[in-house]
């Protein structure tokens, strides 16, 4: 089975997408979860293209101690609701959640491996 195919399964397997989805929702069980909340300044591309390298870091920083995170888009369709319960100016934006802890290497979604691209690819060269 190719990696296309696996997820072409997952995606039309309407219960698994409900669980993933629930899970999501619950931070996939995660003891600490960070959000991402960024001021409105000119048009707000820098200010999201930094929190988006500070992500990034966090991200990667994590592995050195075992750590592991997952970023959370989905949070951001409860931005009005999260604002409100942790009484946030509304004027700041929320981008997205990751979820922090130790992983499940057990958990059948951590198995999965995405065959990546070859970098010439993805990134364009120039002498």
């Amino acid at each position: 089975m190719t990696d296309a195919t696996r997820h072409k399964d997952k995606c039309e397997d309407f219960e698994q997408r409900r669980d993933d989805s629930r899970r999501n929702l619950e931070f996939f069980g995660a003891p600490h979860v960070v959000l991402l909340i960024m001021p409105e300044v000119g048009d707000n591309i820098r200010v999201a293209g930094d929190i988006g390298m500070y992500a990034q870091t966090l991200l990667l920083s994590l592995t050195a101690p075992g750590l592991g995170g997952i970023p959370q888009n989905m949070l951001g369709f409860y931005a009005e609701t999260i604002r409100k319960e942790l009484r946030v100016d509304p004027a700041l934006k929320l981008l997205f959640g990751i979820s922090l802890g130790y992983p499940d290497r057990d958990y059948p979604a951590n198995q999965d491996r995405i065959n990546k691209a070859p970098l010439d690819e993805g990134v364009i060269f120039h002498q």
